[in-house]
């Protein structure tokens, strides 16, 4: 179990490492270079993964994976800020969240495809074996293959070239904008000069200038008011990835626990009660027969690696769990713009709370799908609205920096609770719940202390 949570945690603790490091070469040098080359790389080293031969190479790939894909992640943040009016920013966001929910779809609809396949090819003399679940590592590369190739079609953030002094670059990207968006040609764009806030000159060639350029880039951040911000927006992340990320990858583990243990007990042995969910995934505090528990009976028994045998059920559920995220988007979408962000960010912690408390009673397989599901879309979407507080409040020199503070500080969030899950599970059933109810409920109040946005004044309609 505690080996399963370190698997589950190294990405999110390579990506901490280098949170940081991202953000200051987002800011300095682009979002589409970084995002671009930040894909490519992060392919490379997925489908290397899949060649892994021992545990602890496996684990290193996922911390380099995470090291390099925390570099597009928090660029793609900044240009999708930069890229939409204010108008329709906090709603794309929410429609990034539905194609995370798609691609959660998709995973375990191709691993029910893949990895219950009975393949073995042996290359290198046996050093490694093709297996389905190699085939399936592969498979989940080619999307960031895909994304490498599809920043050919996109232009460089406006927002980030007006920072560089280079308007003219800019202009001409606010032109394609407006002829795709429009139809019409590019020199029919009403704007014919923007107008310079601030720019900041690129590195020079000496290091130690680099170093004070970046820190007098940065150095604002952590300046009152915007370290209050700051750490407000963290804790909330915090709360939320101790949550979303710790169910959502352990729920697979915790539905074939129940499936195994459903096809080990007959029905007469429960015929008068329904067996707790905890029941189940073997902490037995009820009466029934053993007192060992059903972990422990599991480890006695089994000595050496016999690849587990997993039910379609597991499959079905994490695919419900994941379209029920992509509903919970779409809705959000709407709801954002009409309740406001503080509200619905407060209402999804307390709704995830809520159906946190209620997983640790609950008794009926259907009932626990239900509630981990509306769980996971609740804490995620709280999650990614807090990131639209980000870009209304921070400027864009230190906006992708902002982002990847916060998203370094809830990633610390998913490796505990990705970490403090088994442990905490061996203890206890009631432990892991507790931690990320209480999690959640924490976050919903500390919505209290966001900000709001400060509305700019109005400019001429000629320039921009």
């Amino acid at each position: 179990m505690f080996d399963k949570g370190l698997l589950n945690s190294m990405t999110f603790a390579g990506m901490i490492s280098t949170s940081f490091f991202w953000g200051f070469m987002t800011d300095t040098y682009g979002r589409k270079k970084i995002m671009f080359y930040g894909y490519m790389f992060t392919g490379i080293l997925s489908l290397a993964t899949c060649f892994s031969h021992t545990s602890w190479l496996l684990i290193l790939f996922k911390f380099l994976d995470g090291v390099i894909i925390s570099g597009p992640y928090a660029a793609l943040m900044s240009y999708l800020a930069e890229v939409h009016n204010e108008t329709q920013r906090s709603r794309t966001y929410m429609w990034l969240g539905v194609f995370f929910s798609l691609g959660n779809i998709s995973l375990p609809c191709i691993a029910w495809l893949i990895i219950p396949q009975k393949w073995n090819i042996n290359i290198l003399s046996r050093t490694v074996e093709i297996s389905s679940w190699r085939v399936f590592l592969a498979i989940c590369s080619l999307p960031e293959f895909l994304a490498c190739v599809a920043m050919f079609a996109f232009p460089e953030s406006p927002r980030f070239l007006l920072l560089k002094g280079r308007r003219e670059e800019a202009l001409e990207v606010f032109k394609k904008i407006y002829s795709v968006n429009t139809g019409k040609d590019p020199d029919t764009y009403p704007i014919k000069d923007l107008q310079d806030e601030y720019s900041i000159k690129g590195p020079s060639e000496n290091m130690k200038d680099k170093m004070r350029m970046g820190w007098q880039q940065i150095k604002p951040l952590f300046l009152p008011p915007n370290i209050y911000k700051l750490c407000a927006i963290g804790l909330i992340q915090l709360g939320a990835t101790i949550g979303s990320n710790s169910i959502r990858l352990w729920m697979p583990q915790l539905f074939t626990m129940m499936e195994h243990f459903k096809n080990n007990h007959t029905k007469m042995e429960y015929s008068n009660t329904q067996p707790r969910f905890c029941y189940m995934l073997g902490q037995r505090q009820t009466n029934h027969s053993s007192s060992a528990s059903f972990i422990n009976e599991t480890v006695d028994v089994v000595h050496e690696c016999i690849p587990a045998v997993l039910n379609s059920r597991v499959f079905i559920n994490s695919i419900v769990i994941a379209t029920t995220g992509v509903i919970g988007y779409t809705l959000a979408g709407t709801l954002i713009t009409v309740i406001g962000k503080k509200k619905l960010i407060a209402t999804c912690f307390m709704v995830a709370a809520a159906c946190c408390g209620s997983l640790y009673w609950a008794a009926n397989t259907n009932s626990i799908l239900g509630l981990s599901s509306v769980f996971v879309a609740m804490s995620s979407i709280g999650g990614a609205c807090v990131v639209n507080i980000i870009v209304d409040n921070f400027p864009t020199c230190l906006r992708t920096m902002a982002v990847s503070l916060t998203m370094m500080v809830g990633r610390l969030g998913a490796v505990i609770g990705n970490l403090l899950f088994p442990v905490l599970f061996n203890l206890s059933c009631l432990g892991p719940f507790l931690m990320i109810g209480s999690a959640s409920l924490v976050s919903a109040f500390l919505v209290i202390l966001l900000p709001r946005k400060h509305p700019q004044n109005n400019k001429s309609k000629n320039i921009a």
